[in-house]
């Protein structure tokens, strides 16, 4: 048994139930697919239990403005919330050593009030947190699942790296082990989260494919599916539609590494539940 191994465990948190070509844009307007809304459980052997999205809460349609319910759709049963899913395991908010978000739209951050006061952390980026919910990105967002939140939260700034489609991001421990890879256009200030296996210099060296050790990463909606990233067909809703191409190429320049055990959308109905060890 490998004691350096890294457990990305996907959750299935709840359901939303949006226009197709919102997912696809070749897809029908007419039609609505149901698809997961997926966190992640990563444990890590030297910085604990990470929790990437918190998904929906059990009270979702009552947090929802109508627009949103009638948008979204969302759906969570008994027992599929991440609280109610960490429990099953054995595993406590309290267990939980940090939790990080990777954007604002309120399928990522309506359960976060199950772990806010709990986990020992909360991470958002600070150009999300601050100017996403400024802008047009507001119509997605409930200030209410974060803002009250806004005195425990850790908000980073991004800056300029080696890495990412636009060369910026966070080195969420110091150590590269994990990366926040700022990847706009679905938002301004969403991330891509990059787990590596071991300290791999990708932060600071200019070439992929070159450096370092296994990695996954946790693709957020930079790409709803990967049919997205095969195609490279831009969703359905974005306001950046340059910038969402971009993170999407890179994605794609990223899986082609041979040091890639996988890339991970949050709404991407062909993953299912599962456990990823490297």
């Amino acid at each position: 048994m490998d004691k350096n191994a890294i457990k990305i465990h996907i959750l299935h948190c709840g359901t939303i139930t949006i226009p197709a070509n919102m997912a696809y844009i070749k897809d029908s307007a007419l039609k609505r697919v149901t698809l997961p809304v997926s966190v992640y459980l990563v444990e890590h052997p030297v910085h604990g239990k990470i929790l990437v999205e918190t998904g929906l809460s059990a009270d979702c349609n009552e947090v929802m403005p109508k627009y949103l319910r009638d948008f979204y759709r969302p759906q969570v049963e008994k027992g599929q919330t991440a609280k109610e899913q960490l429990a099953a395991m054995g595993i406590r908010p309290e267990d939980i050593d940090l939790v990080l978000i990777t954007h604002n739209d309120v399928d990522h951050t309506c359960a976060l009030k199950d772990f806010a006061g709990k986990a020992k952390r909360i991470v958002m980026a600070e150009h999300e947190y601050f100017w996403s919910c400024r802008t047009v990105y507001r119509v997605r967002q409930v200030w209410e699942t974060y803002m009250p939140y806004k005195d425990i939260i850790e908000r980073p700034f991004y800056f300029g790296t080696a890495q990412g489609p636009i060369g910026r991001g966070f080195d969420l421990f110091g150590d590269d082990s994990v990366l926040c890879i700022a990847c706009p256009g679905h938002t301004d200030g969403q991330m891509a989260v990059m787990i590596n296996k071991a300290p791999s210099g990708r932060f600071v060296n200019a070439a992929d494919g070159i450096y370092g050790n296994e990695f996954a990463i946790l693709a957020s909606d930079v790409a709803f599916s990967q049919r997205n990233i095969d195609d490279l067909v831009i969703p359905g809703y974005g306001f950046a539609r340059k910038r969402q191409r971009k993170s999407i190429q890179w994605l794609k320049t990223m899986q082609a590494d041979p040091k890639c055990v996988g890339i991970f959308c949050s709404h991407d109905a062909n993953v299912t539940p599962q456990t990823i060890e490297y």
